[in-house]
């Protein structure tokens, strides 16, 4: 098939992550790789040249006290120290670890085992964990960000600052084995410990083969240029932020920056000024909903509106004025922003579209922690709203068919970005991954005859109503976001009072929203959210129609990427 959706800018390919961060170091040593608030709140620039260095010294100090061939952990919140650990760990040979900083010290502790860590490198609020667990872990090495204190100073416990230092010295003692060390793409290089929505954690192994040919493929997809200044805003032990949000910009010599805390999200957009992000759709459908929330509260809603009808129409005759019409609104994301990439879940077509109106780029990607995570994008100049786009160069997607009659079916993948397995699970892998390597994601959907993709449904959220019908939740999530009323939302298969599985829609209202329109009982908010799902379902097939409600008072419980815990 013709890959006519693809970009026609021509960008770099990265052999290996060594090679990945030596060539690009070597080609702009001078450009800004990251940019983050320091302590003191002022501005620090890390050049490409600057990371180089630190990764060469930091993989020296390692090889220094014996972590060679060993696995090691990185807990945290994104910074310049945990990109750098990330990177002198595989680059060495060793084996990485990201551990989601919101586990619970139970959680850390078993993963730590189940991987066979001999070193971890945390972040300092992690100090008072690790002090207690030294106690008793096999563990080698506690290694914290920074600096330790005086109070923190004892046996097992070192600092990335003084093993810097330590490995700036050996450098120029001529020790060479780290910097000299050739890359086997093939070897193990990280095991992710996924935190999925049905609460089960699988030790995901993948190779440099996989992440480099992600990042690869990600950079000839996502149009990202070396005048793109990315927000990162994800954490980074999710692989999607690590490969298309820390790893593809250094591909195209783009500036990262680091998002300190959601708390100043709005603050940082004014200070860093981004072109472009990677999202998840939570973060997506809370930014569109704010832009129009914004234009109510300022009594601007009907101008905002009759700017998009105008520019409508004037784009059907090739004129775009959007930046100037849209300015205020973008001002409030620092006024560059142009690209947004949406992925980790499904979003709806309609903010694809909403956001291309406002005249910034919003496509949707495809991929799962087991494909590196990469499969799929959706290219920028393509206007199919609800595909997640086009398999990237090198993959293969298949769609697995039940009978010839079906229309969908569960798709499969097959390429260098599918995992080694996973991790001391042979048997699961063979579960997942058969003979000729297609990797079965669990994801139900169809390919239309351009060859993009379209997913409808997750295959373990299945409804299967009692009359053998097979329904898929999210299709209907999508038709209840759109509820004014509704901020999140799950749909399940429950059995009424007569036992019959009937469709059921768990809600936790907007709140906020319910008081804006003078609605504060909670039986009213109820009987107000009936209304609007009895409009919904005329709309829906009978057997689709949500038959009960049930209103939550607090948030759904999520993982860090902001997937609803469906199993809680």
């Amino acid at each position: 098939m013709e890959r006519k959706g693809y970009s026609t800018h021509e960008s770099r390919t990265a052999l290996d992550l060594k090679h990945l961060v030596k060539s690009t170091s070597e080609m702009i040593p001078d450009k800004t790789y990251l940019r983050y608030k320091g302590d003191g709140g002022e501005l620090v620039d890390v050049t490409y040249l600057d990371i180089d260095k630190y990764i060469d010294r930091l993989g020296t100090a390692f090889y220094s006290l014996g972590l060679k061939d060993k696995h090691i952990a990185v807990i945290g919140e994104t910074s310049k120290e945990w990109i750098a650990t990330y990177l002198a760990t595989v680059n060495g040979g060793n084996v990485i670890v990201p551990l989601d900083k919101e586990l619970t010290e139970e959680e850390i502790g078993k993963f730590l085992d189940l991987a066979q860590v001999e070193a971890v490198v945390y972040s300092p609020r992690f100090q008072s964990f690790f002090e207690k667990l030294s106690e008793s872990s096999s563990i080698s090495y506690f290694i914290k960000m920074g600096d330790l204190n005086e109070e923190e100073q004892r046996e097992k416990f070192l600092s990335t600052n003084e093993l810097v230092k330590k490995g700036k010295r050996l450098l120029r003692e001529d020790y060479t084995e780290f910097v000299d060390y050739e890359i086997d793409v093939e070897k193990d290089a990280v095991i992710i410990f996924t935190s999925g929505t049905t609460g089960t954690s699988k030790g995901v192994l993948l190779s440099q083969k996989n992440i480099t040919s992600a990042v690869n493929a990600s950079a000839k997809m996502l149009h990202f240029t070396d005048d793109d200044v990315v927000m990162s805003v994800l954490p980074t032990h999710h692989t999607y932020e690590m490969t298309c949000g820390i790893l593809t910009p250094i591909l195209v010599g783009a500036t990262v920056c680091i998002n300190d805390s959601m708390k100043y999200l709005l603050k940082n957009f004014q200070i860093f000024k981004p072109t472009a992000m990677i999202l998840v759709p939570l973060f997506v459908t809370t930014i569109y909903k704010r832009i129009w929330d914004t234009a109510e509260k300022n009594a601007q809603t009907k101008k905002l509106k009759r700017g998009i009808a105008l520019s409508n129409a004037l784009r059907h005759i090739k004129i775009d004025l959007r930046t100037s019409l849209f300015s205020q609104v973008n001002a409030a994301f620092g006024g560059r922003l142009r690209k947004i990439v949406s992925g980790g879940a499904a979003l709806g077509a309609d903010y694809v579209k909403g956001f291309e109106e406002l005249g910034i780029n919003l496509v949707q990607g495809y991929g799962i922690t087991e494909c590196s995570p990469l499969i799929s994008v959706c290219p920028f100049h393509w206007k199919k709203y609800a595909s997640v786009g086009l398999a990237v160069e090198g993959v293969e997607v298949r769609i697995d068919k039940t009978s010839d009659e079906d229309t969908e079916g569960e798709i499969v993948v097959r390429g260098p970005n599918v995992m080694k397995g996973y991790y001391k699970n042979e048997e699961l892998t063979r579960e997942v991954i058969d003979e000729d390597g297609w990797f079965s994601t669990g994801d139900i959907g169809y390919v239309d005859e351009d060859g993009f993709i379209y997913i409808t449904g997750r295959k373990k959220n299945i409804i299967i109503l009692d009359n053998g019908k097979n329904v898929f939740p999210e299709e209907i999530e999508e038709h209840l976001e759109k509820v004014e009323l509704v901020k999140e939302c799950i749909v399940a298969g429950k059995p009424n009072a007569s036992g019959e599985t009937v469709i059921t829609a768990i809600i936790f209202p907007d709140f906020d929203m319910a008081k804006k329109e003078g609605i504060e009982d909670i039986n009213l908010i109820r009987d107000k959210l009936k209304e609007e799902v009895q409009i919904l379902n005329k709309k829906l097939p009978t057997f689709k129609q949500i038959r009960s409600i049930e209103i939550r008072k607090t948030e759904f419980d999520k993982t860090t990427s902001k997937k609803i815990k469906r199993n809680q």
